[in-house]
């Protein structure tokens, strides 16, 4: 039996899946099975992994009878694994050679539920340029850390105050990590159907179960950053991305009612992952976006640590108390806008960092 199964959701990427596929057939752990889930592609793509079945019969297809979407053809993937360990990549993106081998063997050392790296990269899928992921800080725990900035356990939990910038802190992707599939199995956690942000509601509902976390950093992740990914779609479209919202009210519901001690903390985290996609809508009817943001809000009463997190409570506060998006504007971006103008010519990423979340919070406590 192979250790460890890829899984490759795939749809309408005839362009890309070749590079991906090379990159997990070429890799330095070759004891895998790669799972490629054909979800209803409209391409070539399904004869281009046909091919690939031909020359590797570690190669698997299985296709969809209906489109399901991104998240439930994760599901198949860990339906059909026959390996104790799986890991999803997105099949428009491409890994290092040694990715599967550095997160399984850490996996073993650690008996680790979940192993991640934070060594990821963007390509432009234009220029094809490549450069460190906004959350790649690896030269700077190289300085920090010394000896754990490549692997380490992870301690993370959502109640853990700022982890955000150590090696510890596990990005809320699902396709930088490795995972047991058991853990899967026994929690009967599986992904939701959500359109968008799937992998954020599949994160915060595994925290809830208390997972063994490590990280490996020598492992590296090639990120695509391409405008007709759904990622991209959210800046690119005029239809409300109202998926959000339904994952911020899955786990919300989901603290709430399994472990409300930390419902709090979780809405630090959730809050960030629905401003995340807010801020990137860009479309005319962003102020009807708003209003939708500012009902759910207000019908959860979602609060927020204002004393670890003020800049973040006091956004909540004003988008969960005022239906206006100019308000919003002007009581929020405003702040924003100040203290941004100063970061920009701060050259060190990590006072930066400081310097930004230092004033925001400063600037919000004058207002609250």
């Amino acid at each position: 039996m192979p250790k460890v199964s890829v899984v490759l959701p795939i749809y309408n990427v005839e362009k890309y899946i070749s590079k991906c596929l090379d990159s997990v057939i070429n890799q330095t752990l070759g004891d895998i099975e790669i799972i490629c889930v054909n979800d209803c592609s409209t391409d070539n793509s399904a004869y281009i992994v046909e091919e690939y079945i031909k020359k590797d019969n570690r190669v698997r297809l299985i296709n969809h009878k209906e489109n399901k979407g991104l998240g439930l053809s994760r599901n198949t993937g860990i339906y059909e694994s026959s390996c104790s360990y799986i890991i999803f990549i997105d099949s428009d993106d491409y890994i290092s050679n040694n990715f599967v081998e550095e997160l399984y063997n850490t996996a073993i050392k650690y008996n680790s539920d979940i192993v991640f790296t934070n060594n990821i990269y963007t390509v432009n899928e234009s220029t094809n340029k490549i450069k460190p992921y906004y959350h790649n800080r690896v030269n700077i725990w190289k300085r920090n850390y010394k000896k754990s900035y490549l692997e380490g356990i992870s301690y993370f939990n959502v109640d853990t105050f700022e982890k955000e910038n150590t090696p510890e802190y596990p990005l809320v992707v699902a396709w930088n990590k490795l995972y047991k599939k058991d853990f899967f199995l026994k929690n009967n956690l599986f992904f939701s159907d959500f359109r968008i942000a799937e992998d954020v509601d599949m994160f915060y509902r595994l925290l809830l179960y208390s997972p063994i976390m490590s990280y490996n950093n020598n492992a590296k992740y090639y990120y695509l950053q391409r405008s007709t990914s759904l990622a991209g779609n959210v800046s690119h479209t005029n239809k409300i991305p109202t998926a959000i919202l339904d994952v911020f009210k899955n786990v919300f519901n989901n603290y709430n009612s399994i472990n409300k001690s930390l419902l709090i903390d979780s809405n630090y985290y959730n809050f960030i992952s629905l401003m995340h996609t807010f801020n990137n809508y860009k479309a005319g009817n962003k102020s009807e976006f708003y209003k939708m943001c500012h009902n759910m809000l207000k019908s959860l009463n979602v609060e927020i640590d204002r004393n670890n997190h003020t800049f973040i409570s006091y956004s909540c506060y004003i988008m969960k108390t005022f239906d206006s998006y100019d308000i919003y504007i002007d009581k929020v971006e405003s702040i924003k806008e100040k203290v941004f103008k100063v970061a920009w010519w701060i050259p060190n990423i990590t006072l930066r960092e400081k310097y930004k979340k230092v004033m925001l919070d400063k600037l919000a406590n004058k207002y609250f």
